[in-house]
């Protein structure tokens, strides 16, 4: 079977000189059309012959041909018009069961979602699909009954983006829309928002919008629960806490969770589904899975059961770590203090950096973790003013030393990406490692979440600098991103003999390119401690003794599994004060 995909917001068939067509080899037979141009391109896909010189030819890149081999027409269950993405298959929700979607970003997850809430209509790639035709579709399958009694359902979603929550009204006052006071504030006090129950929407952090998002879609009694990745912006504790919220809520209903976070993800979830193919272009849904055997599989990059390569090689977890002190001192900060307005206080104890390394900054929201990098950076002033950190070259100036990647990333900018990487020496390397190619006709202010972190992340570690302050890089990015970026941030820092300053609240990132670990502690939004800069093991052990959980290494893929809470195995690692097995 062949596709053909247009990307339309890329197809700019006036400003190009239509090559799709001039070198189209069927275009130039008499009796034969395979490309038409009305406003964008079409390509008929009966003609196509899959040469893909019109691939090729596109200076846009706007154009995709692919033979998919192991996926039948007859499997299509929803396509985006002519020439657009397509879906092959669905998966089948249960009741009483958390099933979790895992896959790439643009791989048809949340289509799936709109399609199974019944927001999207299924069309089976016709322009419309009557009923009969769905039925015909889907008869002897379980799903035929999921749709046929979805009607009669109450149906709760949480979306992805909360951006469009962040509005001038209380959070209270929104909240009541969606259900009563008296499970507002049972709620409210499970996931701990209840002191922001009377602040404004917009005044919100990403993490509080985001558990207030979850409270909204928990109200009522709803049947069938979708929630679209909701761990983003929680630090570690609030994951497991949601997690365990979710598990709750599942009892006797259905629930589906889309997640990247693969440690917190096989905790959640009790099966998975896992999608593949094409970004942007079409999806492919697996059968179910356990939750241990579906992301071992997606790891490994094999389904044995359908007997499918989705990926050339297997993601690996390297926990190789440098010696702490192992190399050359390149810089050291002296202890300092950070004080708010807000009233919130930072305490921080003097420390040294040391070539090749890679150190991870784990602690809960609100004891200034992003403070830290952000004084660190010289952007706030503390007890001491601006901070000089001592090099060892005895230039006390932070310019041209520190490069830094904020937590927050917005633009309105009208530059192009190719404009800013051609001015700031993004080279063909650091291009190719974040894919970036595909995005060098956009101007920024066009960038999704995804692509700007991408971006942001080789624009900072493109600089010539000793020091890289990243701060949450593995936000928006799917799981072959985060590995990705994981690698090449451990790769570039030991290549160059430098050092990174690494935010993130994904412990398996972390797990992958920590040498060392500064653990922060302290009393949400009052007052927060740093740690000096630990040996790995100690800092991961810090961490989960106070969150009281245990990790344990799957015999399979060496990924860290979180220990069921009071099971044998997590009961015999805390005796023994083994809090991480690696």
């Amino acid at each position: 079977m062949k596709l053909a995909i247009i990307h339309k917001e890329k197809c700019k068939p006036t400003v190009c000189g239509q090559e799709c067509k001039k070198y189209c080899p069927v275009e130039k037979k008499e009796a034969d059309s395979c490309v038409t141009i009305a406003g964008k391109a079409a390509i008929d896909e009966n003609t196509c012959i899959g040469c893909a010189i019109c691939v090729k030819r596109c200076p846009f890149e706007a154009i995709d041909i692919i033979n998919l081999p192991s996926v039948s027409e007859d499997d299509l269950v929803y396509r985006y018009g002519e020439n657009g993405f397509a879906l092959y298959g669905l998966p089948v929700p249960k009741e009483g069961s958390v099933l979790g979607f895992l896959g790439r970003n643009g791989i048809g997850k949340s289509t799936a979602i709109k399609i199974l809430a019944g927001t999207e209509k299924i069309n089976l790639g016709k322009t419309r699909a009557s009923e009969q035709d769905i039925r015909e579709f889907f008869k002897g399958n379980e799903i035929l009954r999921y749709f046929e009694n979805l009607d009669k359902k109450i149906v709760s979603y949480k979306p992805q983006n909360l951006f469009k929550l962040a509005v001038d009204v209380r959070a209270i006052d929104l909240l009541r829309q969606r259900g009563d006071e008296a499970q507002i504030r049972k709620l409210a006090e499970r996931l701990g928002v209840s002191q922001v129950l009377n602040h404004k929407m917009n005044k919100l952090s990403g993490g509080e919008l985001q558990r207030v998002a979850i409270l909204a879609a928990s109200l009522g009694n709803a049947d069938i629960y979708f929630f679209d990745e909701p761990l983003a912006f929680l630090d570690i504790g609030e994951r497991l806490r949601v997690s365990d919220f979710l598990k709750e809520i599942s009892k006797d209903k259905t629930l589906i969770v889309v997640e990247h976070d693969l440690l917190i993800l096989d905790y959640l979830t009790d099966y998975l589904n896992i999608f593949f193919g094409g970004q942007g272009a079409f999806g492919t849904v697996s059968g179910v899975k356990s939750s241990k055997e579906g992301v071992n599989a997606y790891l490994h990059g094999f389904l044995k059961e359908e007997n499918i390569r989705i990926r050339d090689k297997a993601l690996n977890f390297n926990f190789t770590k440098n010696p702490l002190m192992g190399g050359a001192k390149i810089a050291e900060w002296p202890a300092f203090d950070l004080k708010f307005e807000s009233g919130f206080k930072l305490k921080v104890d003097a420390g040294e950096i040391h070539e090749n390394h890679v150190i991870g900054i784990l602690g809960k929201n609100g004891t200034g973790k992003t403070s830290f990098v952000r004084a660190l950076a010289g952007e706030l002033d503390t007890n001491l003013g601006k901070l000089n950190l001592n090099f060892a070259s005895g230039d006390k100036a932070l310019e041209g030393h520190i490069s830094y990647k904020p937590q927050y990333l917005f633009s309105d900018s009208e530059d192009f990406v190719r404009d800013i990487m051609f001015r700031e020496k993004i080279n063909k390397k650091m291009a190719s490692v974040f894919n970036l190619g595909v995005l060098q006709g956009k101007k920024l202010k066009e960038l999704s979440g995804g692509e700007l972190q991408r971006f942001s992340i080789a624009r900072c570690l493109a600089k010539e600098a000793d020091v890289y302050l990243i701060d949450e890089p593995s936000a928006y990015l799917d799981v072959e991103e985060r590995i990705s970026v994981a690698k090449s941030i451990k790769d570039i820092m030991v290549e160059r003999g430098k050092t990174a300053f690494v935010v993130d609240h994904d412990l398996l990132l972390v797990s992958y390119l920590a040498d060392g670990i500064i653990n922060f502690s302290g009393e949400s939004t009052v007052q927060g401690e740093a740690s000096g800069i630990r040996g790995f093991e100690e800092g991961i052990s810090s961490l989960l003794e106070s969150l009281d959980i245990t990790l344990r290494k799957d015999k399979e893929s060496g990924r860290p599994r979180i220990n069921k809470k009071g099971s044998v195995l997590d009961r015999e690692q805390k005796v023994e004060k083994k809090w991480a097995v690696f």
